[in-house]
């Protein structure tokens, strides 16, 4: 039972990013560690948390889509995999046909619980209730999104992968066959994603760059994120400006000439 209460702990903080802003702890990168640490095998949380990461890398909310339930898919596959002896693998494989049902649980109530406090909030607001606007902000949050969302987590982590695997089973071949494909090009599309926000012609070069030392050298990953980060510093706090350098040039060259 304590795993189960640190589990659902694990899914509050993870659920609260709709009251903290978007500061990214819905992420498996940041639940799995979470999830390992409770499970007592922090490495293979971060090894899981990660590969998970990466498959859901994509999985971010585009205008009224909405992506696959990240924050149940990260806690229950990292959650069953250690507690399996399973691979990272294993977790990925079970962890996002749960972040897809459970993203049915999230439409609902989006649709069905939530407007009934923002009904209610409009309520106030006409009546001009600010202290009634905000009390349903809170509770649309909690009651409607946070704690269902939370106990639901640790609920299907106390029944148990199997039970999870049998309600994935129940579900029907060619829905199961959408979800395995949807979660098949997730990886492309964060990739894409992130390609679309980052690449321009300032940053073309520095990409052409880490992908010559990756590829062709052999660099690992952290070696290239080593150097990014002595670039950036360089180019944030060095006074290396070609310009500024040849307009002193000259200068230095007389003081130095005045010595002699």
């Amino acid at each position: 039972m304590i795993k189960v209460l640190l589990i659902f702990l694990i899914a509050c903080f993870g659920y609260s990013d709709y009251f903290t802003g978007k500061s990214l702890q819905t992420r498996p990168l940041v639940l799995g560690p979470l999830v390992g640490l409770a499970m007592g095998d922090l490495q293979a949380g971060c090894v899981i948390g990660a590969t998970i990461e990466l498959a859901m890398m994509g999985a971010v909310g585009v205008g009224a889509a909405l992506p696959p339930e990240v924050v149940s898919g990260a806690i229950l596959g990292t959650a069953f995999a250690i507690s399996g002896g399973r691979d990272a693998g294993m977790a990925v494989a079970l962890g996002l046909p749960i972040a897809m049902l459970v993203m049915l649980l999230r439409n609902f109530l989006f649709i069905v619980v939530v407007p009934l406090f923002a009904n209610r909030a409009d309520k106030y607001a006409a009546e001009g209730d600010i202290k009634g606007v905000a009390r349903m902000h809170w509770f649309g949050g909690i009651f409607g999104m946070y704690l269902p969302m939370a106990v639901l987590v640790a609920i299907a982590y106390y029944a148990g992968s199997g039970v999870m695997q049998n309600v994935l089973d129940a579900i029907p071949q060619f829905v199961q066959n959408g979800l395995t494909i949807s979660a098949g090009i997730l990886p492309a599309l964060g990739f894409a994603i992130l390609l679309r926000m980052i690449l321009n012609k300032k940053i073309a070069a520095f990409l052409a760059i880490g992908f010559v030392l990756t590829a062709y050298v052999g660099l690992p990953v952290l070696g290239v994120a080593i150097m990014a980060v002595s670039i950036v510093m360089i180019m944030a706090f060095g006074d290396f400006s070609i310009q500024k350098a040849a307009a002193e040039g000259p200068a230095e060259m007389e003081e130095e000439d005045d010595d002699f």
